[in-house]
C-alpha cells in the first residue's frame, strides 16, 4: 500500500528512457566488503556482477511535467508514460508496478543495477528524498542486499546511498570506471523492516554530502570528484536469491541545508544530558567539530535537543554561543518539554 507520506513542500518530473549497470562486468572489482550481520558474510559490494545494460539511446515520447516553485523534479510513478526505463531478463525484471511504484527484482544473488532519470537530467547542488521498501512476498526469507538513491552519475561514476533492511545498515558507496568502494558506512535502528516505506534523504553542496534516514542525520561524507550529474536508483543483492524493491516517490529540489549545530572549542568535553538541565545526568560528552541536528529546544529556549550524528542517541545540549553554532535559528524548533 502506498504511503502518503508528507514531503518536504516542494515538488516536480520529466521522461526517456535509461538504465545503466555499474563498472566492472568483466569480472570482480577490488573494493571493500560490506559488513552484515548474517550468518554467511555477504559478496563484497565490488564483487557484484553488472546486470546487462539496456539500450540508453532509445526515444520515448513521454510528456515533460510542469515544475513548481523550487522543485528540480518528482515522480510518484503513477503513470508510466513518465518514461522510466522497463526491462526484463533472466535474472533481473525492472519498470513500473501497479499500482503506484517503480521497481527493481533482482532474481539471482551477487547481482547490482541501477536506473536513471529519463532524459539524462543533470543536478549539481540539491535536496533529494526517495520513499522505498522491499515487497516481502517476492523476496527471499532469507539473504541480505541493499537499495537506494543515486546521484552525481557520469557514465560509471557516481554516488550511491543504500540501505539494507534486514543488517539494518546503512553505506555511502562511491563507482569509478575500476571500482566501487565504500566511503562511509553505519548502523540505524530506525530502518524499518520490509514492506514498510523508509524516507531516505541526500544533500549535496559542492564536495559535501548529508545522509538522512527517516528524519534522522546518519551521516556526512566530503569528496570532491563528482561535482554534477544523473540521479537514480541503486539495487545490490548479495546472499539474496530473489530481491523486490519499491521505489514510491522521488523528489529533487534546490539544495536545503539541513538543521546542523557545530561544537565550538571548549577546554573540556560538552555534556548531552537526558533533559534540559543540568540537574539531569550525563549520557554522553561532545567534542570541537562534531555534528549534532537539532530537534527542538526547552520551554526557556536554554536547551537544545539533539540528535547526535551516527551514533542513534538523542539528548539535551546548552544553547550558548560559546559552546554550539547552529547554521539555522533554533529559535524557530518546537518546544519540547522532555
Amino acid at each position: 500500500m502506498k504511503s502518503h507520506h508528507a514531503f518536504h513542500a516542494k515538488w516536480a518530473m520529466p521522461a526517456l528512457i535509461l538504465i545503466s549497470i555499474v563498472a566492472g562486468c568483466a569480472g570482480p572489482v577490488n573494493g571493500p566488503t560490506v559488513a552484515a550481520t548474517l550468518e554467511q558474510p555477504p559478496t563484497s559490494i565490488a564483487e557484484a556482477t553488472s546486470i546487462p545494460v539496456v539500450d540508453e539511446a532509445t526515444p520515448t515520447s513521454a510528456p515533460v511535467p510542469v515544475l513548481e516553485g523550487d522543485v528540480l523534479y518528482r515522480d510518484d510513478f503513477t503513470k508510466p508514460a513518465t518514461g522510466w526505463p522497463a526491462a526484463k531478463f533472466d535474472n533481473y525484471f525492472i519498470g513500473y508496478h501497479e499500482p503506484e511504484y517503480y521497481h527493481i527484482e533482482i532474481d539471482s544473488p551477487n547481482s547490482r543495477t541501477t536506473a536513471f532519470i529519463p532524459e539524462k537530467t543533470s543536478f549539481d547542488d540539491f535536496t533529494m528524498e526517495v520513499e522505498v521498501l522491499t515487497n516481502s512476498t517476492k523476496t527471499a526469507a532469507s539473504g541480505d542486499f541493499i537499495y537506494g538513491p543515486i546521484f552525481r552519475r557520469s557514465g560509471d561514476q557516481y554516488y550511491a546511498f543504500a540501505i539494507s533492511p534486514r543488517s539494518k545498515k546503512w553505506f555511502v558507496l562511491k563507482s569509478s570506471p575500476n571500482t566501487l568502494m565504500t566511503l562511509a558506512e553505519g548502523e540505524e535502528a530506525s530502518i524499518h523492516d520490509l514492506d514498510v516505506d523508509d524516507d531516505l534523504r541526500v544533500d549535496a553542496q559542492g564536495s559535501t554530502f548529508y545522509f538522512h534516514i527517516n528524519g534522522r542525520l546518519v551521516g556526512q561524507v566530503v569528496d570532491p570528484d563528482y561535482t554534477s550529474g544523473e540521479a537514480g536508483f541503486y539495487v545490490q543483492a548479495f546472499d539474496s536469491t530473489q530481491t523486490h524493491v519499491h521505489f514510491d516517490t522521488l523528489t529533487i529540489w534546490d539544495y536545503d541545508a539541513p538543521s546542523l549545530c557545530s561544537i565550538l572549542s571548549i577546554s573540556k568535553k560538552l555534556n548531552v544530558r537526558s533533559g534540559p538541565g543540568t540537574t539531569f545526568p550525563s549520557s554522553s560528552s561532545l567534542s570541537k567539530g562534531d555534528l549534532v541536528e537539532p530537534i527542538g529546544r526547552s520551554p526557556d529556549g536554554k536547551w537544545i535537543k539533539i540528535n547526535v550524528q551516527g551514533s542513534g542517541e538523542q539528548g539535551w545540549i546548552a544553547d550558548s554561543p560559546q559552546f554550539v553554532s547552529c547554521n539555522k535559528d533554533v529559535s524557530l524548533l518546537p518546544v519540547i518539554s522532555q
